[in-house]
């Protein structure tokens, strides 16, 4: 049953009612369709306070309730058949934007293989459920597969993307005996591993049981009525009082002062003036999947930033060629370099060749005897001559170069001389750090990176050569990031975590609202995030904070516009001047205005900055 269904059944009853109330003789259909809606409503706010008194919620459907009671022991139907009506379709507003979807785990589970190839006394290779693959046991990774349980690499060597647990482009090459984590991705040949442990303890298994605890301690949400609500239930419970003395104890005067009072502006003004300002944010790249969220995001103290891929490019960018033989420029050592890496896919190569193309657009040299080999890295010969491209051996800080300038460096060198250095860095984001400085001004900001605390240091450093307000932490795995989520939280402090992959995602669902940039194709991270942005502009942060307070702010004024004006209502019903039908269609009145000006937020004008 979609969420609408109730809605429009109970409109239908009531319709139906009020179309029977009107024909000659229908009088008793009327009265059976009224309390078919009556009973519709009433029964599905008893449920549902109740599951909220379970979980330790007020409720805001008291009134409702008791104004039905009191609709059905008066006799008064119509009424009680509006608010039914109405209260139903604020039930739903909310409930259709703000389901939780568990597709986060779902996504998780399903990119683990679930099965592999493993060697078996005196049956070779075969294939086997990975969860039935015991300690101690030889299994094989294919070039592109996900290494799915914990082992030592009994091959030579192996190339592996470690982006999915540590967020970072550069691929890195593994000798024989090095212990290898499950969810790493083979960037190389197929390859063999012994396995320790097994899937209920690998890596990867616990990230998902991250993902798994992050939803037992889901975000916490003050919702803006609940905010209001108590005490509005108590002037509504006084002004009642007072019309039942007041009146000597008419149960009609009692009712139209509760049904005017029947917290519709409330319930209605938040899910509308979020699911404007959702529809807004979508026309801006900006996908919030659950309307709560926005109200959290205008709450948040604390804003986390995973580096690559989120602040950053997250791919390798050729930053500088140094050359160390004279008798070369520039231009004739990047030519070279790209006639050799042109035969390699590594990342590295890759950008050589992109430098190469872009910086003159003349086709790439001829290269032959191409002999690449992992964890040192390529060689080949070019005009006669025998050249060499590895990591650079004096290479300092995790690949900092040895002037200072930091980076990821490539040495070349003709035959053992040295000839050139290329300097790669990952490349920032355009308005990084105007971000960065902005927020820190009203929030507390960190970086959470897996790469080393000086490369991120230097990428992060201001005009000044510092990067004050701004914490960074290093070398974090996805198990230090959720633990820096939840820190923060037990501190009291309202998070925000922003980042892009695999490695994320437990961080992302942990926090008060995870943001993650979908360029990546992660679905697993997407999922865990309630708001995915398109594209890789990082002003579209700021973006979704502007459009969170906007809304909010536009909720809070519509509520608070409803509730002046049921009070103003109560009080002319608590007199005797609005009878209890005539305070049924007074309260759609408000309700139309609140949802009129709660509509604001879907408007593009008057998005303010942070």
């Amino acid at each position: 049953m979609t969420e609408f269904t109730l809605p429009a059944i109970t409109f239908i009853l009531a319709a139906a009612g009020l179309a029977a109330n009107v024909a000659p003789g229908a009088g008793a259909a009327s009265h059976i369709l009224y309390l078919a809606a009556i009973a519709l409503g009433l029964v599905t706010l008893l449920v549902d306070s109740i599951r909220k008194l379970f979980a330790k919620r007020f409720s805001l459907d008291y009134i409702a309730i008791l104004a039905m009671i009191v609709a059905l022991a008066t006799n008064e139907l119509l009424a009680g058949a509006v608010i039914s009506l109405m209260i139903l379709v604020s039930e739903s507003l909310e409930s259709y934007g703000s389901r939780e979807a568990e597709a986060a785990l779902k996504h998780l589970v399903e990119r683990i293989p679930k099965t592999c190839e493993v060697r078996r006394e005196g049956n070779g290779w075969s294939t086997a459920p990975i969860q039935e693959i015991r300690e101690g046991e030889t299994i094989l990774v294919r070039e592109g597969e996900i290494v799915p349980l914990d082992g030592y690499l009994l091959s030579d060597d192996a190339l592996m993307n470690e982006a999915n647990l540590t967020g970072e482009f550069e691929p890195q090459p593994y000798r024989k005996g090095r212990f290898m984590k499950s969810g790493l991705v083979n960037a190389g040949s197929a390859f063999e591993l012994r396995v320790s442990g097994t899937f209920s303890t690998s890596a990867y298994q616990k990230i998902v049981d991250l993902v798994r605890e992050a939803k037992r301690h889901p975000a916490r949400i003050v919702r803006l009525a609940e905010k209001y609500n108590y005490g509005f239930t108590a002037v509504t419970l006084v002004l009642a009082a007072a019309a039942w003395f007041i009146s000597h104890g008419d149960p009609s005067r009692f009712l139209a002062v509760l049904v005017i009072a029947t917290p519709c502006p409330l319930l209605i003004a938040a899910p509308i003036s979020f699911l404007g300002g959702l529809n807004l944010a979508s026309k801006r790249t900006i996908i919030v999947k659950r309307p709560a969220a926005l109200e959290t995001l205008a709450r948040v103290t604390a804003i986390f930033f995973d580096k690559t891929g989120t602040l950053t490019l997250g791919e390798p960018v050729l930053r500088a060629v140094r050359v160390l033989d004279p008798a070369f420029s520039e231009d004739e050592a990047l030519s070279v370099a790209a006639a050799i890496e042109f035969h390699s896919l590594h990342p590295l190569a890759k950008a050589i060749v992109r430098a190469k193309t872009s910086r003159d657009g003349s086709p790439i040299a001829e290269a032959s005897h191409i002999v690449e080999t992992v964890g040192d890295g390529i060689a080949g010969s070019v005009n006669g001559s025998v050249w060499h491209l590895k990591k650079a051996a004096d290479a300092r800080n995790g690949g900092a170069e040895a002037d200072g300038e930091g980076g990821i460096v490539i040495e070349m060198t003709k035959g053992a001389a040295p000839a050139a250095r290329f300097v790669f860095d990952d490349v920032m984001k355009p308005g990084t750090m105007d971000l960065l400085e902005k927020l820190r001004e009203n929030y507390r900001v960190a970086i959470l990176t897996g790469d080393t605390r000086e490369n991120a240091e230097r990428m992060f450093k201001n005009e000044t050569g510092g990067h004050d307000g701004i914490e960074i932490r290093a070398r974090c795995t996805p198990e230090d990031k959720f633990a820096a989520i939840k820190e923060a939280r037990a501190r009291g402090e309202t998070v925000m975590m922003v980042g892009d992959g695999l490695n994320d995602a437990p961080a992302l669902a942990l926090a008060d609202v995870g943001v993650v940039f979908s360029g990546t194709e992660n679905s697993a991270s997407i999922d865990a995030a309630a708001v995915a942005i398109l594209g890789r502009d990082v002003g579209l942060v700021e973006e979704a904070i502007a459009l969170a307070k906007r809304s909010t702010h536009i909720a809070e004024e519509s509520m608070l516009w409803g509730i002046g004006l049921s009070v103003l209502g109560m009080i002319f019903a608590m007199l005797g001047y609005i009878p209890p039908v005539t305070g049924a269609i007074l309260q759609e009145g408000i309700d139309v205005s609140v949802i009129l000006n709660a509509l604001r937020s879907a408007r593009a004008a008057g998005v303010p900055r942070i």
